[in-house]
């Protein structure tokens, strides 16, 4: 009997939602984008707030690969996030590193990310908290999501990984002239914790 349910448990597959899969959907999983030639499992935009289709603490996973970046709230959409993510769950956020010249080359690209967008959670604080503005400007508006940062990496242009087997200085002469481009994207992984642990 213990030997069935534990085979039954590994079949069971984590909720995922993908958000702004684009072309790239996860089989199982609830795939959503604004534009139907995508053919999502969900067609919707964002930037609609909140999300009419997603229960609270329905989600095991939730990927963002290269979403944030187009969101003109995106702090409305961390916190849409935080709202459908089961606790212990985890959101994997993938943005054009702040170095990048993609960052805001396309129009559409309304945020340059860095470590500070999400204050708080670098210092390994438990709750991300968010203000309206930075130093002058942070009297403004404070609010937190039951979220921390469990990993954070700046990760090279696909194309240049080869690159890292070069000898140290010729990498280092390479990076001074190619550095917008060669950090290509950040990714920050967040995990949801226990609601009633914000603001301790």
């Amino acid at each position: 009997m213990g030997g069935d349910r534990a085979k039954v448990e590994q079949n069971v597959q984590p909720n995922i939602l993908n958000l702004g899969c684009g072309f790239k959907k996860f089989m199982g999983g609830v795939n959503v984008d604004a534009y139907a030639n995508c053919s999502p499992d969900i067609l919707w935009d964002l930037n609609q707030t909140p999300w009419p289709w997603a229960e609270d603490n329905s989600f095991d996973v939730i990927y963002a690969h290269h979403v944030f970046e187009h969101m003109v709230d995106w702090w409305a959409v961390f916190k849409e996030c935080a709202r459908v993510l089961k606790v212990g769950g985890t959101l994997e956020i993938r943005i054009p590193d702040e170095s990048s010249s993609t960052a805001l080359s396309y129009r559409d690209h309304h945020h340059i990310f860095t470590p500070y967008s999400f204050h708080g959670i670098m210092e390994g604080n438990d709750i991300v908290t968010h203000r309206s503005g930075t130093n002058a400007w942070a009297i403004g508006e404070e609010r937190t999501v039951p979220f921390k940062a469990i990993f954070y990496a700046r990760v090279p242009h696909k194309k240049y990984l080869w690159m890292i087997r070069w000898p140290w200085k010729c990498l280092l002469s390479f990076c001074a002239l190619h550095l917008r481009n060669f950090i290509w994207e950040t990714i920050i992984v967040f995990q949801k914790i226990e609601p009633d642990r914000e603001g301790k």
